[in-house]
This record gives C-alpha cells, structure tokens and sequence, in this order.
C-alpha cells in the first residue's frame, strides 16, 4: 500500500484523537494578555514518539554491524517488539492509533522475515536489517506527517477558539481560586474599564471591583462546584456595579488546578423588556381601573377575579365584596344566566368572543341594564380566563323605550298611535278568526266572537281650538281621553289617530245591541260639560262602528268602513252613532271620486261665474251682482255649488277656490267698469266661506287681490254667514275691523238662521243684513215670517244698516217688501244669474221699467 494513501486512510481517526485531546487541551489553557490562547501542554510526547522508533532502527543498525548470529537474529527481532512496546506506552491515551499504525505495517513483514530466514540462512541478519532499515523510516514519516497535521488541526482549532472569546456578545473572564485574572476577553475588559493593551495576567480582580457577593459565590462555587448564576455586582457603598449586567460562576479543572470561569451577560435588552412589560402592566393597571365602562377579570367558572372602579362604582360593591362574586350572583334573578353557557362556547372555539344585553342588580337591590362584551385570554401558565367589559345602559334604554314608546303611542295622551292601533286590530282579528274556527263538525259549537271598529270624531273642536287656542285644545284632548278610557274594558283598545279623531277596538264585544251600549256610553261621556281654565265647554261626537267580520275581514278595511260609517254620522245630524252598512261604501266611491275631480277643476279651468243682479226696490236701479260659483265638467251636466262646496270645504280646496273666484269677480267689475256700463256705485257681492274667514293671511289676500284687479275697495262686498261670524265673535271683530279699514262692504248672508247676539252686531262693522230666502217665500201666507220679516227691517233701519231680501220670486213678495220699507232685493223674480255678457246687456238698460230687468 502506497504511504500517503495509507496516511490518508489513517488520518480521519488520528485527527478524531487529536482534535478530542485538543478541545480539552484549550478548555484547560488561559488565554494571555493580548487575548490569545497559550500554546497547549503536553505535546512533547509526539516528539519523544519520534525518538523511541528511530532509536529502535539504530538500535537494529548497530545489532547487525556486530555480526550477530542466529540467536541474536532473534534477540533484535526482540529489540524492535520491545523498541516498538516503548515507543507504544509512551503517551497510551494519546498515541494508540499511531502505534496500531506501526504494528500492522511490521506485522505484514513478519512472513517475509521468516521465509528469508528459512531461504537464506546465512543473510538473515542482512535482509532483516535492510527492510527494517526501510520499515523503521515508514514508521517514523507516517507518524511525522501526523504531527504536522495534529499542529495544523490545533491551530485551527486554537483560532476557533480564539475567535469565539474575543467576539461573543458576553464578557469572558478566567481566574484562579485567588480571584487572580489569568486571561479576559475585549467585552469583559471593556466591562472592567480596561484598555487593550493592560496586561491581566496575575491581576488580583478585588483590586477592581469590590463586591463582596462576587467574592463569597466565588468561594462557594470552588467548594461544590455548582455554577452560580444571576449575580448583580453590588459595591461595599450599596451602588449597582455594571447595572445592564448579570454574573455568572462556573468551575473547571486545568490539570491539577481548578479555575473559574466569570461570564458577563447583557440583560440590557430584558431590562429594557422587563422595563416595557412593567411600564405595559402600568398602562393596563390604569386602563382597567380608569376604563369609563366597568370591567370584571373571572375564571371558567364565572368567578371573580379581579374589578375595576367603575363596575363597583355602578353596582355598588367594593373590590372586596366583588371578589367573593361569582358573575351569575350578579344577574338579574328574573333572567336565566348564560354566562357559563357562552364563554364555553369560547372555550370550544365555536366564537370568538360575545355581546349581550342583561339586567344586573346592585347592591342595594335595584336593576340595572348593562352591555355585556366578553372576550378571552390566555394567562402565563396556561389557563383560559375572561375579560367582560359591562356598560351601563340604564339611560339608553329608559330612552330606547321613551322612543318606542313615542314611535307607538300619541305624545299629548299617551294613547296607542295609528301604528300601534293597527298592529292590536290585527291581533285581535288574528285572535277573532281563531276563536271563530270550527271545534268540532258542528256549526253549532262554535261561538261568534265579535270584534266591533269605533271610530270617533268630536263636534265643534274646531271651534273650540280656533277660539281659545292650541292649548285649550289640548286640553279637551286629553280629557276625552280620559273619558274615552273609562268607558270600555281593561283589555280594549282606545287610540288617538291625530286631531279630534279616536278608534276604539271591541274585541269579544257581543252582540251589536251590546255594541250600542258601549257607543252610547261614550256619546254621553263626551257630550258632559268640561271646566278648563273658566270654560264650560260642550262638545258632541259622532261614531261610525263597523264589525269583524261582516263588514271586513282585515284591518285596513275595518278601519275604512268605520271611518265611513262616521261621516254618515256627521251628515246625519252629529253627536250619534252609525253602523256601517254596504250602500256607505257607494257613497264613500262617490265622495272619492268627487274630490278627484274637483282638485283637477281649478287646473283645467272647469269653475265659471254667474251673476244674479241686485236691485233697489225703490228705483228699480239694478244697483249690484252677486257672484255665484258654478261648476261645468266637460261633457256633463253643470254641477250646483250644494254638492261640492262642502267637500271642498271638507278638503280645503275651498281657499283656492275661493280665491279664484274673489278675483275673477273682481276683474270682471273693473271690465265693467272700463266699458263704461255701469257707474262707481255698482257693487260686487261675494261670498267668503267659514275655512276661507279663518284663513290667517285672508285680510292680506283680500287686499292682494284688489291691488292686483285694480278694483275700488267701496264696490266689493264680502258676504259671511251669521254662523261663521259668531263662532268666534272676539277675533272676528278684529278681522271684519282689518277689513273695514281700507274700504270693504261687509254684509251678513242668511241673516236670522243663526244666532247673532245684538251685543256683538251693534259693535261689528257691518253694511248690509241679507234676509234669508226661507222667511221670504212663505211671506204671503205665514203670518210668522211677515213679522219676522218686518222685525229684521226695523232692527235694520234702527241700526243704520242696509237691508237686502233673497229669494224674490213673485211681485206679491216684492210688494210686502217695498210696503215695509225693504232697501234691496234678488232672486228669480228679477234673474237667475247670469252669464257676463247677459249682466253687460242689463246694465246697458238702466232706465227702462222695473219689468225691464228681469230676465228669463
């Protein structure tokens, strides 16, 4: 086998041995004062090797010059075992492979020696001494060449070493058991203010620190030899020595002598960690305790853990008393506690975390609302607990209900609104329709549960609100209300829709006699005197009833029916009630269709005037018109004002209308004028309805209308009825004054029909009574109403008011009028009214006859 092939074989297991003894070899060495390792002990036995087998080859050389003989062939074979045995025990722990190295070689010889010896007895000695010669210098190149590589193994190593000390993070510092310095690393000196140029060698360390803890752990750990860790270097003065560093302690033996190892670490970093976990566990500590919601730290087993101030504070415990809680024993006993049941849920990942909304009970026993949102966390050692954050919601939800409760409910009665009226019909619809079911095959067993509709108007509110104001109205309101409730059960419904309108839903209501009983219950509740704020106020009603489920099977039906069934009511005279019956709804159609059709009047210009003239009995002398409302729809009949100014006085369509005819008359008096047909004194008489008097703006609109028409304010008369202008005598003074003012004639339409005081008539500003037609045509055979007739004159004249009769029909009536000294007249007997082309005719003929005015 080729030598260096055979080095090369044998090198990995000579370098494991020399590279073991090497690591201990530096572990054991201290470094100098520049830093470096010192060169290890030990290694002259790789050279005493050497000498053994080259003294073992000189020994053989020298055996064979002295010719021996056979036996001292065999005494030098003897020579190279023992030479070879020598070289063997000189370092055993160390030089074993390279022994084996040589003893295999030789004794691959040994049959070779032998065979030479038997072949060539007498050279015998020559042969062995040649190959020895040779296997002695194998011998000693293969263990060179191990110690050249065992040194560059170590130097390799030794600089591994090296560079490890000098560039750790941590301070390295050897010393003996007299704390005397044998080597230290740059960081460590760096630690002991020490340039790199000091040597430390022998350097008694207490000469730089004195800190006595260093000193006795050192002593302990040379005693046992336990390492001791976790050492803060603190001075005799009590002062922090290297305040970032910790100290730790650990012995080794270098041969016969034990030293120690002083290792620096840098807990700046976990200081500073420790520091942010501190300064975190602060700002958590003044978050939960300062937090503007209350918090509760507890276990899987709802117990308390730990709370803030702001839950004692709303449940009125200490931090004591809460601790002693478990989180049920804090719910309301009138809810289930689901707290265990939620937070193992958590626990089983099903959610992440919840919110929820209970009632809790403080100290003092009263309930709460709070916000409940618990999530998990997971403490050090392992175990899961929970964070709940409770917010007081007791306010939010006082004012959640106040908002339901305004969303459901009329804010001035507090009686169920609209909305919530509806949903209870429908409830009890439900609740009528189930009961109403069939028990059995027998139509017999099953009972009728009647559900009755009423709904409820209230006469003359209107009045009483426009006279004496919003808050007298209120008023009446609220005690209807009142009134309202004391006349059905416990279990009906009694709601205010808006205004002076009220439903009352029967349910189980009994037969419709019963009904009626109730109907009328509630008719003489309302019509009994009220005493508010020194009024004696007397109001009326009128209820429209309509029953489940003859005259609707659904709500919206019931409530329409009965709303129908109430103006039947109204029409029928007031303060009564009405069933609703199926010819209303026909008319209700009717009515619809009707308000329709009158909104798309005033658009497409469907209304026209007619005028029927007024004459002085005296003269003749057509001395003024009245303006009279007519209504044409194309393709149809002309429609009286009798059937559609109450609806539109119902609408309040009625302002509109009443305006465009205000101003159409207007124009056309001016057109008159213009033309020259009839002089300044011709006056144009108009009515004003009682919604159009109420008006706020309507002084303003009559003066609007007169500047825009250019017509003299002395030539319009505005005629109101004697109900509307005692309905409110106060502000009617004030308005008929406003008029008045700049020049309007007022006169009094229908006059003796109502109810005028002659208090109040003397101090109105009134030009004109207007006789109502109902006294006039029995004038001749009524000896009732010629006295009536003949009274009104009087009071009249004795008032300096102008007097007019409606109704004239025939000359038997314009006689008696003329005889008593009436002013004015109209009617059929002088013309119909009128178109404005036809009264342009008859004011072209002012001074022909009497006879000559009147007209077909």
């Amino acid at each position: 086998m080729n030598r260096n092939a055979r080095w090369r074989m044998q090198s990995a297991p000579i370098a494991h041995t020399i590279g073991a003894t090497a690591t201990h070899a530096e572990q054991a060495a201290p470094a100098s004062a520049g830093g470096k390792l010192r060169k290890p002990r030990g290694r002259p036995w790789l050279k005493k090797i050497s000498r053994n087998v080259r003294a073992a080859r000189l020994g053989i050389a020298s055996g064979t010059s002295s010719g021996v003989t056979e036996d001292g062939d065999h005494g030098a074979l003897a020579r190279l075992r023992l030479s070879l045995q020598q070289a063997d025990t000189a370092q055993p722990h160390l030089a074993l492979a390279h022994v084996e190295d040589c003893r295999g070689y030789l004794r691959e010889l040994m049959p070779t020696l032998q065979q030479l010896r038997v072949r060539h007895q007498g050279k015998t000695i020559e042969f062995l001494n040649t190959i020895l010669t040779q296997a002695l210098h194998d011998v000693a190149s293969i263990i060179d060449a191990s110690i050249a590589a065992d040194r560059r193994l170590l130097d390799r190593y030794r600089n591994y070493a090296e560079h490890i000390f000098n560039y750790t993070p941590n301070g390295l510092l050897v010393m003996d058991g007299q704390c005397r310095i044998r080597t230290a690393n740059p960081v460590m000196r760096r630690i002991l203010g020490l340039g790199a140029d000091v040597p430390v060698d022998g350097m008694a360390l207490p000469a730089l620190f004195k800190v006595p803890a260093l000193y006795a752990a050192a002593g302990e750990v040379l005693a046992s030899g336990v390492p001791h860790q976790g050492i803060n270097l603190i001075d005799d003065a009590g002062h922090e020595r290297c305040g970032h560093y910790q100290f730790g302690l650990s012995r080794f033996d270098d041969g016969d002598e034990a030293l120690l190892l002083l290792v620096a670490h840098d807990i700046a970093r976990v200081l500073e960690a420790k520091a942010a976990l501190a300064d975190s566990e602060e700002r958590f500590r003044l978050s939960f305790h300062q937090a503007a919601v209350g918090l509760v730290h507890f276990d899987a087993a709802g117990r308390i853990l730990r709370s803030n101030r702001k839950l004692q504070q709303v449940l009125g415990y200490d931090a004591n008393e809460m601790q002693r809680l478990n989180l049920c024993d804090l719910a309301d006993p009138d809810e289930e506690c689901d707290h265990d049941h939620m937070t193992q849920r958590i626990l089983n990942g099903e959610i992440q975390d919840y919110v929820s909304e209970k009632r809790y009970v403080r100290k003092d026993g009263q309930s709460i609302w709070g916000q409940v949102t618990v999530s998990s966390m997971r403490e050090s050692n392992g175990e899961v607990h929970f964070i709940a954050a409770i917010e007081d919601i007791t306010e939010r939800k006082a004012t959640e209900y106040r908002m339901r409760h305004l969303a459901n409910h009329d804010h001035l009665t507090g009686l169920p609104n609209r909305s919530l009226m509806m949903d209870r019909l429908d409830l009890a619809i439900a609740q009528a329709r189930l009961a109403s079911a069939p028990l059995s095959s027998s139509p017999s067993s099953s009972p009728r549960h009647t559900l009755a509709v009423l709904f409820i108007d209230l006469d003359r509110f209107k009045t009483i609100n426009d006279s004496l104001g919003h808050d007298i109205g209120d008023q009446v309101i609220v005690e209807v209300a009142h009134r309202l409730l004391a006349c059905v059960r416990p279990g009906d419904t009694v709601a205010r829709l808006g205004g002076d309108e009220f439903v009352v839903v029967l349910a189980n209501a009994g037969q419709q006699r019963h009904i009626a009983a109730v109907a009328d219950r509630i008719l003489e509740a309302i019509c009994q005197p009220m005493l508010l704020n020194g009024h004696e106020l007397f109001l009326g009603g009128s209820i429209g009833i309509s029953l489940y489920d003859r005259d609707g099977s659904d709500s919206a039906t019931l409530l329409k029916n009965a709303d129908t069934a109430m103006y039947q009511a109204k029409q029928g005279g007031k303060r009564r009630y009405v069933f609703y019956a199926n010819e209303m709804s026909k008319d209700a159609l009717q009515f619809l269709r009707m308000d329709a059709a009158l909104r798309r009047a005033l658009e497409r210009r469907e209304f026209h005037l007619v005028y029927q003239p007024q004459v002085s009995i005296a003269s003749g002398r057509i001395i003024g018109f009245e303006a009279l409302l007519r209504w044409q729809p194309p393709g149809e009949a002309v429609i009286a004002p009798d059937q559609f100014i109450g609806l539109a006085e119902e609408t309040g369509l009625i302002v509109q209308i009443g305006e465009w005819v205000l101003e159409t008359a207007c124009r056309q008096l001016v057109a008159w004028q213009r033309a020259g047909l009839c002089p300044q004194d011709i006056k144009m008489s108009v009515n004003l309805s009682a919604t159009q008097f109420r008006q706020d703006d309507m002084v303003a609109t009559v003066q609007r209308v007169l500047a825009a028409t250019q017509c003299p304010p002395h030539c319009l008369v505005l005629e109101i009825t004697e109900s509307v202008i005692m309905d409110s005598p106060e502000s009617t003074v004030q308005i008929l004054n406003a008029l008045s003012a700049f020049g309007v004639q007022l006169a009094i339409d229908d006059f003796g029909t109502g109810y005028s005081s002659l208090s109040y008539l003397k101090r109105f500003p009134i030009h004109t009574l207007k006789i109502d037609r109902s006294f006039i045509r029995d004038i001749s055979i009524d000896g009732n109403d010629a006295e009536i007739v003949k009274a009104v004159i009087a009071l009249a004249h004795a008032m300096n008011r102008n007097i007019v009769a409606e109704g004239v029909e025939d000359s038997v009536q314009l006689d008696f009028l003329r005889d008593h000294g009436c002013d004015q007249a109209q009617g059929y007997f002088f013309g119909k009214g009128i178109a404005h082309e036809e009264a342009a005719a008859l004011l072209s003929r002012q001074q022909l006859p009497l006879h000559s005015v009147r007209v077909a």
